[in-house]
């Protein structure tokens, strides 16, 4: 589901360097440094949310929010939500004797191709309780068939997924996931082959040739860089 989102709207990540949410008709942010939270909140509380409303409601949800900027100008934006909330889960999954990640390949149906990615998935309230940890071991089981290993998160907060995405994406690394001896089923719509045995120079291949999608990239970069820092690679 997660990936079928990032391709509605395939947009830049967004900026100031963390996510942001409502509260009280006011930009707040979540993330980012600490050496930056003075100037973000500075600006980010020049941004008042007039109002907003569900205009679109299925599997994925469309509210218009209307902003007034800091020019003082009012903007209506659509943002693309999905109704079960507004997180998401990423899963690196590496092999420490075999220095290589299981992937998946998975159809796309905003592209209609089949593209590289990672275990990911939405964080539900009835499977998983909204709990991030729980969510990604339990995507990793469904679409990778593996459990249990050593988690590392790769982000200390949430991060926004896009610039018009109300979702938010945690991140994870996990060191030798075993095999699941009886996966979870996958959901109905889902066509994912596992491919185990991934290099680190076969990942930077796909995500510089277009073959792996958006946010599956950002995940490996991060888990790159994790592991070289845990020194791993």
């Amino acid at each position: 589901h997660l990936f079928r989102l990032v391709l509605y709207v395939f947009l830049p990540m967004h900026c100031f360097g963390g996510s942001l949410s409502v509260a009280p008709n006011l930009w707040k942010v979540r993330g980012g440094g600490n050496e930056n939270i003075k100037d973000v909140d500075a600006v980010s509380s020049s941004f008042q949310v007039l109002n907003e409303k569900v205009v679109y409601s299925g599997w994925r949800t469309i509210t218009k929010r209307k902003v007034r900027m800091r020019s003082g100008k009012v903007v209506d934006f659509d943002l693309v939500g999905v109704k079960t909330g507004g997180g998401a889960v990423l899963i690196f999954a590496w092999d420490t004797q075999t220095k290589t990640a299981t992937l998946i390949r998975e159809y796309m149906p905003a592209s209609n191709s089949i593209l590289w990615g990672l275990a990911a998935g939405l964080i539900e309230e009835k499977k998983h309780g909204n709990d991030p940890s729980v969510a990604a071991r339990y995507e990793l089981e469904e679409e990778c068939h593996l459990t249990g290993g050593t988690w590392i998160p790769l982000t200390n907060v949430p991060s926004a997924m896009d610039k018009y995405a109300l979702t938010d994406i945690t991140a994870y690394l996990v060191l030798d996931p075993t095999p699941a001896i009886n996966p979870k089923p996958l959901d109905e719509e889902e066509d994912i082959e596992i491919i185990p045995g991934v290099s680190i120079d076969k990942i930077m291949e796909y995500i510089s040739n277009g073959g792996m999608n958006l946010v599956s990239g950002w995940g490996c970069l991060l888990a790159i860089a994790k592991l070289k820092e845990i020194g791993e690679v």
